[in-house]
């Protein structure tokens, strides 16, 4: 499945590398960063593909805590690796099921907190300039 690259998002995402572990039955597991992660998804980028509409169990580390929810996976987009000939890497685009309401105000808070510290470094550096 290809992605037609509309943004159909509900949610605001951003880039950040949080650890994940994937964990689909019978294959050992993924051990990844989040490529940009919202309240209602994750993208990460891997070496092996995953089926599209597949369930997966995952492990999200939010510096001090993890969360351990399901995610099903909605896209995958192979790519041809710049560095590594014959190698490919697979963006995939996972939607989050299965959040505690604990789970889900601890990424609301991860987020809010990388957010206003880019603000925060955005402003530093517009300070800087002047």
């Amino acid at each position: 499945m290809s992605w037609d690259k509309i943004d159909r998002r509900r949610f605001i995402r951003i880039k950040f590398p949080f650890t994940i572990h994937i964990y689909s039955p019978g294959e050992p597991p993924i051990s990844a960063y989040t490529e940009d992660i919202s309240m209602g998804g994750i993208k990460v980028t891997v070496r092996q593909e995953l089926r599209v509409s597949s369930l997966v169990n995952l492990e999200i580390y939010l510096k001090l805590r993890s969360i351990d929810c399901k995610g099903k996976i909605v896209w995958v987009n192979e790519r041809k690796s710049e560095y590594l000939e014959g190698e490919y890497f697979y963006d995939t685009g996972m939607e989050l099921q299965d959040l505690k309401p604990e789970d889900k105000d601890a990424i609301q808070e991860r987020l809010e907190m990388v957010i206003g510290e880019r603000k925060e470094k955005e402003e530093t550096d517009s300070q800087n300039l002047s």
